[in-house]
């Protein structure tokens, strides 16, 4: 899957998970999931089931604390 599709996707869980002040029109690559985006610990838990279920991947393996931004996230995604 492209870069840009997996981002894309990435905006429809990050619309459910994120604060709801923070513009999601606004997300880029390399926004930074906690300090921009400001998804705390839960959300990050919610982040990574919503990852699983879209891109049938396992984030069981994964630190939730290494993803730093968004291109994390794909880099992860795409392995």
């Amino acid at each position: 899957m492209s870069e840009k599709e997996v981002f894309d996707k990435l905006i429809n869980i990050f619309n459910i998970v994120i604060n709801r002040s923070v513009d999601v029109s606004k997300i880029n690559i390399d926004s930074k999931i906690v300090e921009d985006l400001g998804v705390n610990s839960i959300g990050l838990i919610y982040l990574a089931v919503a990852v699983e279920e879209e891109f049938d991947v396992d984030m069981s393996k994964a630190s939730l604390e290494s993803f730093k931004t968004i291109k994390d996230v794909i880099n992860y995604i795409n392995g």
